[in-house]
């Protein structure tokens, strides 16, 4: 292991920005805004109903207020211009309405919600402001509340895999990625709060995200023109979790918070979690803790898929020899290897300049261990064909070695910094500051032996400025950096130590023409790589977007996006040269990679009415030499050899996401979820792009009322036939869950309990987007039970 001193960035490169943003902010001018106006508002529920913990914020201005007993709330000193105001009441959901303020005036606005009603959730990953999903040309997913508990998972893939056109990598329970329309590693961007996880989980699949999506507030996806903002590894879409790590509002009076307890059967799971708010004046201050363990999670039948489970030998006693290895080989009803350790803590603090905004921080720490199923040392003499003759040489012997075990062992420190200054300077609304600092390593385990050691020193910033709204013109431009020193140090290590810089300036303009709303994008960004071993590389690309949309009716609206995006091939796709043990592959790549420039198309359907919501989207993207890993057939060192390669290819498909709303009356609710998509990816020489998720559709029965909710939910996966050369095909599966929750409501506090069944008919299923597809299905039948304190 590297020394600390060696590991560390020098403190002054972290701490320089960070005091150039304090003394911009203490140091600003504190001249009041111009007059300002007021917001008062009412949350009319469906039927009667105590609004417990209930509140009301204007996430763009930092306000936040608690909603009265009786529904109603209020926003004093609010600046002009347009806002959404979002409600979040605890045991119903979450709305949001658009209002204008005007200077000097009183805003009113009425809020209806309802239990089971469809939750109006606000994104800020795919614009610098709050907005409504359909005032967006991108398509977005977001989850919180009450739906992030339905699907939470102990990693960011599972948690999403059901969402329409995101799927996951499934490296166990350890180490699970979002696949978005196909695409994932480096070209799905990881990020918290709107900066970088500062982790290496886009380097290989079995490398876990260490933002936990348990210490979620939300989780934002976004598709489309709106990842321009986020650089050339999200050209394939961006994953923002979002937390209050650092407050963002003033707190209310007291402490807030949640504790929670949470148990599984597949894997006998056991997890605990805890989240305290408070502050004093104009400060504020947040304590996330998150422990969770787990065992081998169990499954239906085999690991290891084969296509004959017992083959009989010519001879009886070979037969009972050949059963007896089998049996060692390919462990049945459990995956061994599979457990999982994670403890996640947290502090932040944030201080209020009155009303001209704020500046906080945020110290974290996430440590995981968790094993590699299938994942073997390469400690024994030899693999595949070598490994034949050798072994029955130490079988005469009486001296047979058994494989060890792949086991990761994971820690990450971070501090991170978030600054927001209203009307800085004339024509701007606000400066908003971002910087994040990670110490990161984890070292791959061959039994006890250390294989491999990654480390990873990161800091990543953006400065953004939005701009003052101008009769019907608004936007917003900046600049983001990212500084990284990466290496892996190891016998087996296949990547040399390399360091990265980045630099881009961005901007998102919007032109409301009446029923249509334009939205233009574009970003430069340039990159230098530098390794120990070979030349630097450098790259340059301009990515630029143009979308619209169109409101037709009351009811039906339409939105569509061209898009020219540029990925700046990264340090593992260019220098990776060796052995990685975890994925048992050899991998090798190309230091002559160009970038790769693809142009898209999005063409989205949107209905908003009583009866029936949703979205239907149709995406296109050309690939001018598109980065992928082709298996070449060949071993080396008794394993696969991949390699990264460039070749033109196209991506096509759909995503369908539609709520029918069938009974709603006397509190209670039901309705009808539907969900579908598909992808093709195709290389334009011919042949087909590996790991692409095969088609889904599915469709559930969600009941909700004040105080109970259950759910029925079917998934059918199909057969993936259209593979790469050298892929096999994986079998489809049919994924049965169901829910039942419980909501207690005291004076001021609520307690969930919340009942899931996941894969109920226990059926054998594996994922065609995994390394791991022939050795380590998804997990089988299994119950969870969570119970969850608001206070």
């Amino acid at each position: 292991m590297l020394p600390h001193t060696q590991r560390l960035r020098p403190l002054s490169t972290v701490l320089a920005p960070l005091v150039f943003v304090l003394l911009l902010l203490a140091g600003s001018s504190t001249a009041v805004a111009d007059a300002s106006g007021s917001v008062e508002g009412k949350v009319i529920p469906s039927d009667d109903h105590d609004f417990v913990l209930a509140t009301a914020r204007i996430p763009d201005l930092s306000l936040q207020v608690e909603v009265g007993a009786d529904g109603s709330f209020r926003f004093d000193d609010v600046r002009p211009g347009s806002y959404l105001v979002e409600v979040r009441v605890p045991s119903l959901g979450s709305v949001a309405e658009r209002v204008e303020v005007q200077a000097g005036a009183t805003a009113s606005v009425e809020i209806e919600i309802a239990a089971g009603s469809h939750a109006e959730e606000i994104v800020v990953t795919a614009s610098t402001t709050a907005r409504d999903p359909l005032e967006l040309s991108a398509t977005t997913t977001s989850l919180s509340g009450q739906a992030l508990d339905l699907r939470l998972e102990s990693s960011l893939g599972e948690t999403l895999s059901s969402e329409p056109g995101i799927t996951s990598t499934f490296f166990g329970p350890g180490a699970s990625r979002p696949v978005i329309r196909g695409q994932a590693g480096e070209r799905v961007r990881m990020l918290e709060g709107g900066i970088g996880t500062g982790d290496v989980s886009g380097i290989s699949a079995d490398h876990a995200v260490t933002a936990d999506p348990a210490q979620a507030d939300r989780i934002e996806v976004v598709r489309g023109p709106g990842t321009l903002l986020y650089g050339s590894s999200a050209i394939g879409g961006v994953v923002n979790v979002i937390d209050e790590r650092i407050p963002t509002v003033r707190s209310v009076d007291g402490v807030r918070g949640e504790v929670e307890l949470r148990g599984g059967t597949v894997a006998d799971e056991r997890q605990g979690s805890l989240n305290l708010r408070g502050g004093s004046g104009d400060w504020a201050w947040n304590v996330d803790v998150l422990t969770r363990e787990t065992d081998d999670y169990e499954i239906p039948g085999f690991a290891n898929l084969e296509e004959d489970h017992d083959e009989e030998g010519e001879h009886e006693e070979e037969g009972e020899h050949e059963d007896e290895e089998h049996e060692e080989e390919n462990p049945f009803g459990t995956v061994p290897n599979s457990d999982l350790e994670t403890q996640a803590g947290r502090f932040g603090a944030t201080y209020f300049f009155g009303d001209r905004g704020h500046i906080g921080f945020s110290v974290s720490g996430f440590d995981t261990e968790y094993g590699i199923p299938g994942g073997h040392g390469h400690g024994e003499e030899g693999h595949g064909e070598e490994h034949g003759e050798e072994g029955e040489h130490e079988e005469e012997e009486g001296g047979h070695e058994e494989e060890e075990i792949v086991r990761i062992d994971m820690e990450q420190r971070r501090f991170d910094l978030r600054g927001l200054l209203y009307d800085p300077f004339s024509g701007i609304r606000a400066l908003k500051v971002r910087i994040g600092a990670t110490d990161y390593e984890h070292v791959e385990l061959e039994g006890d032996e250390v294989g491999t050691l990654f480390t990873n020193e990161s800091l990543e910033g953006r400065v953004e400025l939005v701009q003052t709204q101008r009769g019907r013109h608004s936007g917003a431009f900046g600049l983001q950096f990212f500084d990284r020193d990466l290496a892996a140090v190891g016998e087996e290590a296949f990547l040399p130590p390399t360091s990265t810089q980045r630099w881009a300036v961005f901007t998102l303009q919007e032109i409301d023409a009446g029923p249509v709303v334009w939205q233009l994008g574009a970003r430069f960004e340039s990159q230098d790589i530098d390794p120990d071993n070979a030349r630097s590389r450098s790259h340059d690309g301009f990515s630029g977007s143009l979308g619209l949309v169109w409101e037709a009716t009351d009811v039906v609206s339409f939105a569509g996006s061209v898009s020219r995006s540029v990925k700046l091939p990264a340090a593992e796709e260019l220098f990776s040269d060796g052995l990685h043990v975890a994925t048992s592959t050899f991998e090798i790549g190309d230091p002559t990679l160009d970038e790769e420039v693809g142009l898209g198309v999005d063409l989205s359907l949107r209905v908003e009415s009583k009866r029936v919501s949703g979205e239907l989207t149709f995406f296109h993207q050309d690939f001018d030499d598109f980065i992928f890993q082709a298996f070449t057939g060949e071993e080396e060192e008794g394993f696969p050899v991949i390699i990264f390669s460039q070749a033109d290819a196209t991506f096509d498909g759909f995503e369908l996401d539609a709520r029918v709303e069938l009974y709603d009356r006397d509190g209670h609710h039901l309705h009808l979820g539907l969900m579908a998509d598909r992808v093709d990816a195709d290389l334009d020489a011919g042949g087909n792009l590996p790991r692409i998720p095969a088609s889904r559709f599915g469709g559930g029965l969600h009941y909700h009322s004040e105080l109970w909710s259950a759910s029925a939910e079917v998934m059918q996966v199909d057969d993936q036939d259209d593979v790469a050369e050298l892929e096999t095909p994986t079998e489809g599966y049919t994924m049965v869950n169901a829910s039942l929750g419980r909501r207690i409501l005291f004076s001021n506090q609520i307690v969930d309990v919340l009942l899931r069944g996941r894969n109920l008919t226990d059926e054998e299923a594996r994922s065609h987007t995994s390394f791991l597809k022939n050795v380590a299905p998804l997990p089988g039948r299994n119950y969870t039970l969570s119970v969850k304190l608001l206070f």
